[in-house]
C-alpha cells in the first residue's frame, strides 16, 4: 500500500507543475549564465579564457600601445607649449595640404606656378598663368593672405590641445614608465630615470621603430610596434609597467576587471552545469510521468498530439531556424554595442525567444513520451497513415476501393482483349481476331449484367432509405437479392432501420403506458372524489355548533375541489398531448371571445388588484374550436391573475400577422423570473417555486397542446421581469366559410 501511494503521488499534478517550474527556473539560470559569460567574454575578446596573465591579454596591449603613442606624441612630436606656440612643431606639408582640404582647393596650374612664403601670408608667383585663370588666382591669393593664417593659428592650437591631452594622460598613469635619450644617451623626456626602468622586470626598448631584446617578460607582441615619428628622430624610447601594479590608473582597473573575470567564469561554469543537470532530471521525470495520473494508468492525449509526427518536427524545425536567426541577429547588435538601453532590451527579447524555444522543444519531447507509451508513434506518423489508407482500397472496408478497382478491372480487361483483337489480323490470326472480338461482347456483357444489378441493388437500398425516414418499417431489406459490392452499406441501412423501429415501438409504447396510467388512475380517483365532494357539500348545510369544525369542512370542500380540478387537468392534458381531442373548427372573433373571458373572470381580475388593457382595433377572426379556445384564454387570464404583481397592468394585444391571429399578453412577475422560461410549458411547472399559490402546474402545457392541435402555436417569452405569452392561430379564410355556408341546411323560421 505504501509503494502504491508514493506511485501515485510521483504521478500528481501538483509534483508535474513543480518539476515544469523548476525546469523554467533552470533555462532562465542557464541563460542568465550565458549572457554574463559572454558579457564578460565581450570586454575581453575571449582573453579572459585563453590568456594565463592580465600582461597576455590585448586589452593590455592596446593601452600600452596608447601610452606610447602619447609619450612620442608629447617628449619627442611636440616637446613643449613653447615649442608649438612658435610653430617649430608644425609641419609645413601637412598645414598646407590641410587648408587645401579645408577649403576645397584642387592642385593645379596655379599651385604648381605659385609658392606660398615661410610666414603662411602672402603668395609668391614664379611661373606663367594664363589670362583665363586671373579670377582665381585672385581668389587664390585672397584665400592664402586673408584664410591662410587664421587656419595656422587653429592647426597651432590644435597642436596645443593635442600636446596637452598627451600630458594629462600620461599623468594619470601611474604604473607606465617610459624615459627618451638621443644617441649620445642624452635625456630627452620621460617620467622616470633609465635605471628605474631597468629594475621592472617588464621593460621595452624601441628604436626606429623596432624593439629591441626582452630585458623582462614583455610579449613578442610589441616586436611589431612602429611609429613614424619615433623612427624619424632617431631617438630610443624605453619603456615599462610596474610590478606589482599601483592603484589609481587604467592599468590597474583593467587588472582588476580581468581578475575578477578570472574568478567569475568557473563559478558561472559550474552554475551552468548544475542548472542543465537539473534540467535533465526534470525533462526525464516529466516525459516518464506525462498523460498519466497512475504508474501503468491510461494515456490522455493534448491536442499537438493529434498532429502526425513528421509535421509537429518540422513545425518545430521550422521554429528553432528562425529563432536562431533571430538570435544571432540579436547576439551580434548585443555584441557590437555597449551597455545602454537598446543593449539590454535586446537582451530581454533574446530572454524570451530563448525560453519559447525551450516550451516548444519540451512540449515536443512530452508529446513523443505519451505517443511512446501509448503505443502510438508509428501510427501517427503520415507515413504510416497513408500506408493504412491506401491498403483499405484493396480490402473492401470502402466502397470507394471496391469502386476504383472494378474500374481499374473493367478498364484493363477492355484494353487486353481489344488490343489482342487489333494484333491478331495483323499477324493472320483472323480466327483468333473473331474469338477476341466475342470475347469483348462477352465480357462487356457480364460487366453490364453486374453493373446493373448494382445499380438494381442502389435502388433498393435508396426505396427502403426513403420508406424509413417517412417512418414506414413495413418493407426491410432483404440482403440476398443486393450485390456484393454494396453488401456492407445495405447492412448499414438494415441496421439503422431495427433500431429506428425498435426505439419507435419502445417510444410509442411508453407514452401509451404513461397515457393509459394518467387516465386509468384519474377515473379511479374521480368515483372515492365524487362521494367526498358530495359529503362536504352536506356537512356544509348541517347546522355545526362548533367553529374549528365549520373551518374544517370549508378547507374539506375546498381542497376536494382543488383536487377534482387537477384531476380533471390531468385527463384533458393526456388527451391534449396524445392528440385524442376532437376539434371542431368555426369562425370565431377573437377579439370578441376575448373580452368575454376577461368579463367572466372579472371578479378576480379586481380581487387581485390588476387593471387589463386591451388592444384590437378591428376584428379578428380565426379558424378553431371555441371550447378549446375559451380553456386557452381562461389558462392565460388564470396565470397572469395568479403571477402578476399586485396593482399592475396587464396587456392585450390582438392583431394579425403572416396568415395568424396572434394575441399577445404581457404582465409583470410578482416573483423574479430566475430560470429557463421554456420549462414552463412543461408539465407540472408553476411559476411559483415555493408552490404556495394555487394551481397545478399543467395550464401552460394544456394551452401549447390545445394550441397545437388548432394548427397554431403558443410560446412564451421573459425580458427580466417582463413575461409575455403569444398565441397565434390560423386565421378565417373566405372560401372555407362559403363551402360552410353552401354544406349548412338552411335554417327553419321560428315559431
Amino acid at each position: 500500500m505504501a509503494t502504491k501511494s508514493k506511485n501515485s503521488n510521483v504521478y500528481h499534478t501538483k509534483w508535474k507543475v513543480m518539476a515544469t517550474i523548476v525546469l523554467f527556473v533552470c533555462a532562465l539560470v542557464m541563460f542568465v549564465c550565458g549572457v554574463l559569460a559572454g558579457m564578460i567574454s565581450k570586454q575581453w575578446n575571449w582573453d579572459v579564457v585563453n590568456a594565463e596573465t592580465f600582461y597576455d591579454t590585448a586589452e593590455f596591449h592596446g593601452v600600452f600601445r596608447t601610452a606610447l603613442d602619447r609619450a612620442i606624441t608629447a617628449d619627442i612630436q611636440y616637446q613643449s607649449e613653447e615649442r608649438i606656440s612658435a610653430g617649430k612643431a608644425a609641419r609645413r606639408e601637412e598645414v598646407i595640404n590641410g587648408f587645401k582640404r579645408y577649403y576645397g582647393i584642387i592642385d593645379g596650374v596655379i599651385s604648381s606656378n605659385t609658392e606660398i612664403n615661410a610666414t603662411y601670408d602672402g603668395l609668391a608667383i614664379y611661373g606663367e598663368i594664363p589670362e583665363s585663370l586671373y579670377a582665381n588666382l585672385q581668389e587664390y591669393q585672397y584665400l592664402v593672405e586673408n584664410r591662410l593664417p587664421m587656419y595656422y593659428k587653429m592647426y597651432l592650437q590644435r597642436q596645443l590641445d593635442e600636446y596637452k591631452t598627451c600630458v594629462r594622460y600620461l599623468g594619470g598613469l601611474r604604473n607606465f614608465l617610459y624615459y627618451i635619450e638621443d644617441e649620445a644617451g642624452n635625456p630627452v623626456g620621460g617620467n622616470t630615470t633609465k635605471g628605474e626602468i631597468s629594475d621592472e622586470e617588464r621593460t621595452l626598448v624601441l628604436y626606429a621603430g623596432f624593439s629591441s631584446d626582452h630585458l623582462g617578460e614583455m610579449p613578442d607582441y610589441f616586436e611589431t610596434y612602429s611609429n613614424i615619428t619615433l623612427e624619424e628622430s632617431g631617438l630610443r624610447l624605453y619603456g615599462a609597467i610596474c610590478d606589482p601594479l599601483r592603484p589609481g590608473d587604467e592599468f590597474y582597473e583593467l587588472w582588476q576587471s580581468f581578475g575578477f573575470a578570472k574568478k567569475s567564469l568557473p563559478i558561472l561554469l559550474g552554475v551552468f552545469s548544475a542548472a542543465a543537470l537539473l534540467l535533465v532530471l526534470c525533462t526525464v521525470y516529466l516525459m516518464r510521468v506525462t498523460g498519466q495520473k497512475e504508474k501503468g494508468g491510461i494515456v490522455e492525449y493534448m491536442v499537438q498530439d493529434r498532429l502526425y509526427n513528421e509535421v509537429h518536427f518540422l513545425l518545430v524545425a521550422v521554429f528553432f531556424a528562425f529563432s536562431a536567426a533571430g538570435g544571432t541577429a540579436l547576439v551580434q547588435n548585443i555584441m557590437q554595442g555597449n551597455a545602454n538601453f537598446w543593449s539590454y532590451l535586446f537582451i530581454m527579447i533574446l530572454g524570451v525567444l530563448y525560453l519559447a524555444d525551450v516550451a516548444v522543444g519540451l512540449g515536443f519531447l512530452l508529446s513523443i513520451a505519451r505517443q511512446v507509451k501509448g503505443q502510438r508513434f508509428f501510427r501517427n506518423t503520415w507515413v504510416s497513415v497513408t500506408i493504412r489508407r491506401a491498403s483499405e482500397l484493396f480490402t473492401g472496408k470502402t466502397f470507394r476501393g471496391w469502386m476504383l478497382i472494378v474500374i481499374l478491372c473493367y478498364g484493363l480487361g477492355n484494353c487486353v482483349i481489344m488490343g489482342l483483337a487489333v494484333l491478331a489480323p495483323y499477324y493472320g490470326q483472323w480466327r483468333f481476331g473473331v474469338l477476341c472480338g466475342l470475347a469483348l461482347i462477352l465480357f462487356n456483357g457480364v460487366c453490364m449484367y453486374l453493373f446493373l444489378r448494382a445499380l438494381r441493388s442502389l435502388k433498393n437500398i435508396m426505396i427502403s432509405a426513403k420508406e424509413t425516414s417517412k417512418g414506414d418499417f413495413s418493407a426491410p431489406l432483404n440482403l440476398a437479392e443486393i450485390s456484393p459490392s454494396l453488401q456492407n452499406f445495405a447492412m448499414d441501412i438494415a441496421n439503422i432501420q431495427d433500431g429506428l423501429k425498435n426505439a419507435v415501438d419502445d417510444a410509442v409504447k411508453g407514452e401509451r403506458m404513461k397515457t393509459d396510467l394518467i387516465t386509468n388512475v384519474s377515473h379511479d380517483l374521480k368515483t372515492p372524489l365524487t362521494s367526498i365532494i358530495t359529503y362536504a357539500d352536506l356537512l356544509k348545510h348541517e347546522e355545526l355548533s362548533n367553529e374549528r369544525a365549520k373551518g374544517y369542512v370549508n378547507v374539506l370542500h375546498e381542497k376536494s375541489y382543488r383536487l377534482k380540478q387537477l384531476i380533471e387537468d390531468l385527463i384533458e392534458a393526456s388527451k391534449a398531448s396524445s392528440g385524442n381531442l376532437t376539434v371542431t373548427k368555426m369562425q370565431i372573433d377573437f377579439r370578441q371571445l376575448t373580452l368575454q373571458a376577461m368579463g367572466e373572470m372579472e371578479e378576480k381580475i379586481e380581487t387581485a388588484g390588476l387593471s387589463f388593457k386591451m388592444s384590437c382595433p378591428e376584428p379578428v377572426r380565426i379558424n378553431a374550436d371555441g371550447r378549446h379556445m375559451w380553456r386557452i384564454l381562461e389558462n392565460l387570464f388564470s396565470n397572469a391573475i395568479k403571477y402578476s404583481m399586485p396593482n399592475s397592468r396587464v396587456y392585450v394585444d390582438i392583431f394579425e400577422m403572416n396568415g395568424f391571429g396572434m394575441l399577445v399578453m404581457k404582465n409583470i412577475s410578482a416573483a423574479p423570473i430566475d430560470f429557463d422560461e421554456t420549462r414552463l410549458t412543461e408539465r407540472f411547472v408553476r411559476g411559483d417555486a415555493s408552490r404556495t399559490t394555487e394551481g397545478s402546474g399543467l395550464g401552460l402545457s394544456i394551452t401549447q397542446s390545445l394550441a397545437q392541435i388548432q394548427g397554431g402555436t403558443f410560446g412564451i417569452q421573459v425580458d427580466g421581469d417582463l413575461f409575455k405569452s403569444i398565441v397565434s392561430i390560423p386565421l378565417w379564410e373566405e372560401e372555407e366559410e362559403t363551402e360552410e355556408k353552401a354544406a349548412e341546411p338552411e335554417e327553419l323560421p321560428e315559431d
